[in-house]
């Protein structure tokens, strides 16, 4: 039975990408749990009708709409093993040639997890995802008066996204 006493941290989890983002360098600010909206087969049919003209209705279940999509942040940054880089260098493997990316998308889905960890750092939830990619890359605004390192942010998009833990 699960332990209810022990939260989850929301300051405490771990995000990787298969062969891009890994290991000890694969650092992130935030992630986002994508939602998940159920798709509704054939919508809301009537399967008949009862005394007094009551109609009843039938909602079939289809599995979940579409594709899955959430937001991962990281500190910019200019060193080549940073996550920063090696996201960046995936979106560009994605990108069209027309956009000025290599054209690789269907080469380059990766799967990966998003960790939970509670307050004494043992793994509590694990979400697993497959056949993403970067499908959208967003730079924080430059400006003399900041205080905070700038921020970049990669929407993911991914065809399966599962809790297992």
């Amino acid at each position: 039975m699960a332990d209810l006493s022990k939260p989850i941290a929301p300051s405490s989890f771990y995000l990787e990408f298969s062969g891009i983002c890994e290991g000890e360098q694969s650092i992130f600010k935030s992630v986002n749990i994508p939602d998940y909206a159920p798709k509704v087969q054939g919508g809301q049919q009537a399967i008949g009708t009862t005394k007094g003209g009551k109609t009843l209705w039938q909602v079939n279940a289809a599995g979940f709409e579409g594709l899955f999509n959430f937001d991962c942040v990281c500190i910019a940054s200019g060193d080549g093993d940073s996550t920063s880089k090696k996201l960046y260098g995936w979106f560009e493997q994605c990108l069209p040639a027309s956009n000025g990316g290599k054209s690789s998308w269907g080469g380059n889905k990766k799967e990966g997890s998003i960790t939970a960890y509670d307050t004494d750092g043992n793994e509590i939830a694990k979400w697993q995802f497959v056949e993403a990619w970067p499908s959208k890359y967003k730079c924080a605004d430059l400006d003399v008066t900041a205080d905070a390192y700038i921020e970049e942010t990669y929407t993911i998009t991914c065809e399966k996204f599962n809790r297992v833990m």
